[in-house]
């Protein structure tokens, strides 16, 4: 728990830093170029632009593999699940189990030292 509030901070901070920054170059007007390779040509795009759509989309993408990845050990955490309920209810059997006799083996020693009274 400690750890993932010390990395949420540090992704808080990063965020706002590259945020400062994108907003600086967008005041200053400042540009990027980016070649595009299917014809030769060059896409001018202000650097404010360009990061906040980097981040944007590897945003998404994290929540697209971290939703993709949840669904992968959904089923492993649902298999574990039963997996323990069986083996708690089999305890609780065995547990039952015992009780039961050691019930009956009082039982019968009383039975027998009864018999062994009424016969002497």
């Amino acid at each position: 728990m400690k750890n993932r509030i010390i990395i949420t901070t540090f992704e808080v901070i990063l965020f706002a830093i590259i945020m400062v920054y994108a907003f600086i170059n967008l005041k200053t007007n400042t540009t990027s170029q980016f070649a595009i390779s299917l014809d030769g040509t060059l896409l001018i795009s202000s650097t404010f632009w360009v990061i906040l759509i980097s981040y944007i989309t590897g945003l998404f993408s994290g929540i697209v593999y971290s939703i993709e990845l949840g669904g992968r050990y959904k089923d492993q955490i649902e298999f574990y699940a039963r997996k323990n309920e069986k083996l708690s209810q089999q305890s609780e059997i065995d547990t039952d189990d015992k009780e039961v006799l050691q019930r009956k083996i009082a039982t019968l020693e009383i039975a027998l030292d009864n018999a062994l009274k009424n016969k002497g």
